[in-house]
């Protein structure tokens, strides 16, 4: 079983700030370096929430357990406790492991820059102007594999369009609907400036997060709804580009199944080779139902991820055996 970390005595990072919009961070001490606490997003925006704080952290660690479990290089992700709500720590992977200075509140500058794909891409469409959106945020997927085919620093570095493809299985597969051009990037290293891809994160989107018990409970064992939710109520983000469909968001499954990338193709083969459905069930059995007072993850959550992702290896598992999905 996983134990969870009290992170309520790990002393702030000074001067390390982390931005996004996926809820409140704090930037803390642990293990000798930086790690960004992600906290549960209220949901007292949204129009009739079912529940009080999105479940983000433990989709977070998760997801980003199974990209592990599948050797894809991933930020490293501890689950744990601080201001009495249950948060994921996400190491700075732009930082050299260090104690620091001054009882370690205090850290050296970071090592590598965080370049994000957007930056690239906006960079990259800067040299064709008529022929692009001219943002780096817009998602349309002929936009984005031009960025990764044709973008310079992109072309130097070695399974770029491996690692973007293996992403969009298995964020599918996790049902993660937020890897827009701001949630990948490439490391470039302040000193040699050598660029290498980073590490995969931002998995909190992942497994329906905003989910009430009671709205799984109720889909556990309907078969129907089940796979509605596994995989037509499913959504990248990445869009279509054409004149029937330009600019809907597309459903992995269905882009999947078509059968029309090769790139695609080679991932969901990646990806049925490497995963074992046992490890990753395990991730998620390991993890607590309650830690002191605290809900973690109850029996009918880790009911309803598993049966998810079942459904959803059985669809994967479909397409390589040249059937449809589902």
């Amino acid at each position: 079983m996983v134990k969870l970390i009290n992170f309520n005595e790990n002393p702030i990072a000074r001067g390390v700030f982390y931005g996004g919009n996926a809820g409140a961070k704090d930037a803390v001490i642990f293990d000798g370096g930086a790690w960004m606490i992600k906290f549960p997003k209220t949901t007292r925006h949204m129009t009739n929430p079912q529940i009080s704080y999105t479940t983000s952290p433990l989709s977070e660690y998760i997801g980003s357990k199974i990209f592990e479990s599948l050797d894809i290089p991933v930020h490293e992700t501890v689950l744990g406790v601080r201001k009495n709500k249950i948060v994921v720590a996400c190491k700075d992977f732009t930082r050299a492991k260090s104690g620091g200075a001054n009882g370690g509140k205090f850290l050296s500058l970071p090592a590598k820059t965080l370049i994000p794909f957007h930056d690239l891409k906006n960079s990259f469409m800067s040299g064709d102007l008529e022929s692009y959106s001219g943002t780096g945020s817009e998602t349309l997927l002929d936009e984005v594999l031009a960025t990764i085919s044709g973008q310079d620093d992109l072309k130097s570095i070695h399974g770029v369009t491996e690692r973007f493809w293996d992403m969009f299985v298995v964020d599918a597969f996790i049902g993660n609907n937020d890897r827009n051009n701001g949630n990948w990037g490439v490391l470039w290293d302040n000193a040699s400036g050598a660029a290498e891809l980073a590490p995969v994160f931002d998995n909190g989107n992942a497994f329906f997060n905003k989910r009430s018990l009671a709205q799984m409970e109720k889909r556990v064992g309907d078969t129907d709804a089940m796979k509605n939710d596994a995989f037509t109520a499913v959504k990248c983000a990445y869009k279509y580009t054409g004149l029937d469909n330009e600019g809907m968001l597309i459903n992995p499954f269905t882009f999947i199944s078509q059968g029309e990338n090769a790139d695609c193709g080679a991932a969901v083969g990646r990806f049925l080779r490497s995963l074992n459905f046992g490890a990753v069930t395990d991730i998620i059995n390991n993890i607590p139902e309650t830690v002191g007072n605290l809900t973690v993850m109850p029996h009918i959550q880790k009911a309803f991820y598993i049966e998810l992702l079942r459904m959803r290896l059985e669809g994967l598992s479909d397409v390589g055996k040249g059937k449809d999905i589902g």
